[in-house]
C-alpha cells in the first residue's frame, strides 16, 4: 500500500499506521498450497520485521522455509531460535557454512513441498495480499514459469520501479526483476535451479536468461506488492552490480543465447482466451480458511477511481468499520485505479482482478473468497460484471444475503443504466438501496417491489467539510487569487456527464458581462484535453485554474477557498461533491435532476430545470451573475446550506441506515463449507455468461486503442495542417518586393550577428523593420 501519486516510504507494511486485517488461519495443521523461501545470513533485528510481512499473508494456507546459511552471529543466531518453534508452518534449515544465496535458495526449492514457490530475502518486506495475488495469476496462467509485481526500493535509496517480466526482450539487456518473486517448482528444476558459483549478486539476471532461452518467461502484477529494503550503494556489497561487471553478464549472454538478442525472446500472452468457446471451471482450488472475528462484507465496485461514487464507498467503509464490520474489496473492471491507496489505507483485503486472473476465473475467486473470508453478505455498486455473475453467485452460494446500492439513473444507457440492471437481475438481490427517493420511485414505476427497496442518503462528515479560514487564506494565496475575490469551483471528473466543456460556455457569458470572478476546475477525465482547448481558444486562462486530479484530503482546503458551488450534469443522483460543498457553505448551483433536489431546498441553493441548452445557459449565467454581485446573498444561503446538512444529511445518519439495511437481510444460517453442487445447467450459464464478459471485455479495450489511434492520427493530422500552412505560404507567387528583402537580409546577416545588442545593431535592426513594413512582410 503506497500512494505513487505521493509515496510515503516510511509507512511500510508493518508499520503501526497500518491498518490491518488480521489474517489468521483457521486451523494452522492446514496443508500449505505455497511454500515461501528466505534466505538468512546474520540478517540481525530486521529480520523481525520481515517475519511480520510474511506471518501477516492474507494466504495463510502457507509453508515458511528459513534457509540459516551458515550465521554466526550470536544476535541473528538467537533471533532464529525464537522462530523455530514459533509456528508449525516455519521450518528453519541450517547450512554448517555459508554457501551464497543461490545454494540457500536451491536448498529451499528442493525442501518445498509445494509447486509455488514465493522468493523473500531476509531483510525484504511484502503487501499483505501479495502471495495470494501470485499464486492465483500462476493458478490461472499456466503458460507463465514465474510471477512477480512492481517494487517500492526503501531506506538506503527510495523510489518506485514498475519494471519487470513484462518489458520482455529489456530483461536481456539489464535485469530488471527483483527477487521478490513466485516461480514454479517444476520450473526451477527444469532448468538446473540457481548458478551456486555466482556468489556477488546477479545471479537471479543468470536464472532468468537460462530460462528464457528454454521458452520460459513470466508476468508482472502491476500493483505495488513488494518492498526492497535498499543501501545507498548496493554495490559495495555485491561487486557484481558494478556497471563494468554487468556489462560482462550481458556479453557473455549474447555469446550464450544469441537467439534472444536476436527477436526471439520468449513473449507468452497475458490475454489467453478463446472468444467462441470457453470451459470455465467453478472448483474451488484451496481453502486459506480464515477466523473470522467480525461480520464481513464483500463489496464488489468496477473501480477505484476518483468520483462521487467511489468516495460514497470509501466512507461506507469507514461508516461498516465503526459498526464492526469487515470489508473486502473487489474491482472489476480494467481502468487506472488512482484511488487504490485510499481503498487500501481503509481494509488490507482489495482485489483488482483485472491486474492478476482472467475474466474466466472470477468466478472461482469469488467463491475462493467467500469460503476463504466467510462473508455474511455481498454488495454491488455500479460493477456491470458483478451483476452479470450474479445468477451463478446466487445457484452456488444460495445463503448469502446480496445487496446493491444505486446512485441515478442513465436513460441514454441500457434504457436507465445500473438501475435498469438492478431490475434485470432483482430476483438474485435481496434488498436494493437507493440514494434518494426520486430513484426509488423510478424502480418502483419499472416493477420493482416497494418492500425490497430502501433510501439511504449518502451523507457527509460536516467535521470534515467545514469553513476554513486558515485553509481559504492558504489555497487563494498559492493559487494567486485575491482574497476577496468571488470563486466558483466545478469538481467532478472531467466527462460529458458532469458538462465541464458546457461550464465553460457558461463562464465565457460571465467573462462577456463583466463580472468579476475565478473558476477553479478539480477534476480529470476523457474531456480534459478538450477542455484544456477551450480555455486557450476562449482566452480564459486568466480566469479559469485547473487543478487535475486532487487527492480526497486536500478537497475540503479547496472547497473552503470558493464561494460557489457550480455542477450543470446531464444526470445524478445526488452528487456527492454537492453534499460535501453545503457542509463547507458554498452556495451550490446546479442541475435539477435526480433527487438533487430533495437536498439542494430552495433556501441554500439554485437547482435548473433540463431542457434547452440556450434557455439553460442564460439561466446559468443569470444565477451565477446574481450570486457574483451579492456577498452577503451567498453568505446566508452557504450557513443554511451547511445547516442542513447538519440536520439531515450527516455521513453518520448515512452509516446508521446502510448498518441497518445490511443487518436487516442477513438471515439465520450456517456457514457454507462448500458451493452447492455444480450442476451441468449451471456450467453452461457460467460459460455464456464468461463468454459475453470476455467479448464484452475485448470490445471496451479494442475501442480505447481505436480512441488513442485516432486521437495520435488528430495530433498527426494537425501537425501536417499547421507544415502544410508554411509550406504553401512558401509556395505561393511573392512579389518583387519579398525577394528583395530576402537578399537584404542575406546581404547583412553575417554583420547583424556580429554586432546585435550594440548601437550599430540597433541601427541596422530598426532599417531591417522599417523595410519589413514598407514591403508587409511578418
Amino acid at each position: 500500500m503506497i500512494n505513487p501519486q505521493a509515496p510515503d516510504f516510511e509507512i511500510t507494511p508493518v508499520h503501526p499506521q497500518r491498518r490491518h486485517f488480521g489474517y489468521a488461519l483457521a486451523d494452522k495443521n492446514t496443508p500449505p498450497v505455497v511454500t515461501i523461501l528466505t534466505p538468512f545470513y546474520n540478517t540481525g533485528e530486521v529480520f523481525h520485521q520481515t517475519a511480520r510481512s510474511i506471518l501477516q499473508q492474507s494466504l495463510q494456507q502457507f509453508e515458511w522455509l528459513i534457509i540459516n546459511d551458515g550465521s554466526d552471529d550470536p544476535l541473528s543466531l538467537r533471533i532464529l531460535e525464537n522462530y523455530r518453534q514459533s509456528d508449525p508452518r516455519i521450518r528453519v534449515i541450517d547450512h554448517p557454512q555459508n554457501c551464497g544465496l543461490s545454494a540457500a535458495r536451491n536448498t529451499g526449492f528442493a525442501a518445498a513441498r509445494c509447486e509455488y514457490v514465493a522468493l523473500l530475502d531476509s531483510d525484504d518486506l511484502l503487501e499483505p495480499t501479495a502471495v495470494e495475488k501470485w499464486w492465483w495469476f500462476l493458478q490461472t496462467h499456466p503458460h507463465f514459469g514465474f510471477a512477480a509485481s512492481y517494487h517500492v526500493a526503501f531506506e538506503g535509496k527510495e523510489y518506485l520501479w514498475t519494471g519487470g517480466f513484462h518489458d520482455g526482450a529489456q530483461n536481456a539487456e539489464r535485469n530488471r526483476v527483483s527477487m521478490m518473486c513466485m516461480i514454479r517448482k517444476s520450473v526451477h528444476q527444469k532448468v538446473g535451479g540457481f548458478n551456486e558459483s555466482i556468489r556477488g549478486g546477479l545471479e537471479d539476471w543468470e536464472f532468468w536468461m537460462r530460462c528464457a532461452a528454454q521458452g520460459i518467461w513470466g508476468a508482472t502484477v502491476p500493483e505495488f506488492l513488494a518492498w526492497y529494503r535498499l543501501r545507498e550503494d548496493h554495490g559495495d556489497r555485491w561487486q557484481n552490480l558494478q556497471e563494468e561487471r554487468i556489462v560482462e553478464f550481458r556479453n557473455q549472454f549474447k555469446q550464450k543465447y544469441p537467439h534472444l538478442y536476436s527477436g526471439q525472446f520468449p513473449n507468452p500472452p497475458l490475454r489467453n482466451f478463446e472468444l467462441d468457446l470457453t470451459l470455465p471451471s467453478l472448483e474451488i482450488p484451496i481453502n486459506n480458511r480464515l477466523t473470522k472475528p467480525k461480520r464481513r462484507v464483500l463489496l464488489i465496485l468496477p473501480w477505484l477511481v476518483m468520483g462521487g461514487a467511489e468516495r460514497f464507498a470509501l466512507n461506507l467503509m469507514d461508516q461498516l468499520e465503526q459498526h464492526e464490520w469487515q470489508i473486502t474489496v473487489l474491482a472489476t473492471a480494467p481502468a487506472n485505479h488512482i484511488w487504490q491507496f485510499d481503498f487500501e489505507k481503509r481494509s488490507e483485503d482489495v482485489f483488482i482482478l483485472p491486474n492478476f486472473i482472467p475474466v474466466s476465473d472470477y468466478l472461482r475467486f469469488i467463491g475462493y473468497l467467500i469460503y476463504s473470508r466467510q462473508f455474511d453478505a455481498l454488495m454491488i455498486q455500479g460493477s456491470h460484471e458483478g451483476y452479470r455473475l450474479l445468477p451463478v453467485l446466487r445457484g452456488l452460494y444460495p445463503q448469502i444475503p446480496v445487496v446493491d446500492y444505486l446512485h441515478f439513473v442513465t436513460p441514454e444507457w441500457m434504457q436507465g443504466g445500473f438501475p435498469r440492471l438492478s431490475l434485470l437481475y432483482k430476483e438474485y438481490l435481496d434488498l436494493t438501496i437507493t440514494s434518494s427517493e426520486q430513484l426509488r420511485q423510478w424502480m418502483i414505476e419499472n416493477g420493482d417491489l416497494p418492500d425490497r427497496l430502501k433510501v439511504c442518503y449518502i451523507g457527509v462528515d460536516p467535521f470534515l467539510w467545514k469553513p476554513d479560514k486558515t485553509a481559504r487564506h492558504q489555497i487563494r494565496t498559492q493559487l494567486g487569487i485575491d482574497q476577496d475575490e468571488t470563486v466558483i469551483l466545478f469538481a467532478a471528473r472531467l466527462e460529458q456527464q458532469k458538462q465541464p466543456l458546457f461550464t465553460l460556455k457558461v463562464v465565457e457569458r460571465l467573462v462577456n458581462d463583466g463580472k468579476p470572478f475565478r473558476l477553479l476546475i478539480a477534476g480529470d477525465g476523457s474531456l480534459r484535453s478538450e477542455v484544456e482547448r477551450r480555455i486557450k481558444d476562449a482566452h480564459l486562462n486568466e480566469r479559469v485554474i485547473l487543478l487535475g486530479s486532487v487527492p480526497t484530503e486536500q478537497m475540503p482546503s479547496i472547497m473552503a477557498a470558493a464561494d460557489i458551488f457550480f455542477l450543470p450534469s446531464q444526470n445524478e443522483g445526488i452528487a456527492q461533491a454537492i453534499y460535501e460543498a453545503m457542509a463547507c457553505g458554498l452556495v451550490v448551483v446546479g442541475a435539477k435532476v435526480g433527487g438533487q433536489a430533495e437536498l439542494v431546498a430552495d433556501e441554500c441553493g439554485f437547482l435548473i430545470e433540463a431542457g434547452d441548452e440556450q434557455m439553460q445557459l442564460e439561466e446559468y449565467q443569470r444565477t451565477l451573475g446574481k450570486l457574483i454581485d451579492n456577498s452577503s446573498l451567498r453568505q446566508l444561503l452557504g450557513e443554511r446550506a451547511r445547516q442542513r446538512i447538519q440536520d439531515q444529511f450527516t455521513l453518520d445518519e448515512m452509516g446508521n441506515c446502510m448498518a441497518g439495511a445490511l443487518k436487516s437481510v442477513l438471515k439465520d444460517r450456517e456457514l457454507i463449507s462448500e458451493p452447492t453442487s455444480i450442476t451441468k445447467e449451471l456450467l453452461e450459464q457460467t460459460r455464456l455468461i464468461v463468454e459475453f464478459l470476455q467479448a464484452r471485455q475485448e470490445g471496451l479495450r479494442l475501442y480505447q486503442v481505436v480512441q488513442e489511434v485516432s486521437d495520435q492520427f488528430s495530433d498527426l493530422y494537425q501537425r501536417y495542417e499547421g507544415i502544410n500552412r508554411v509550406l504553401n505560404d512558401l509556395m505561393s507567387p511573392k512579389p518583387p518586393s519579398y525577394w528583395f528583402y530576402l537578399w537584404v537580409r542575406q546581404l547583412f546577416l553575417p554583420v547583424f550577428q556580429k554586432v546585435e545588442g550594440s548601437g550599430l545593431g540597433n541601427l541596422l535592426g530598426g532599417i531591417r523593420d522599417f523595410i519589413r513594413k514598407i514591403i508587409r512582410i511578418g
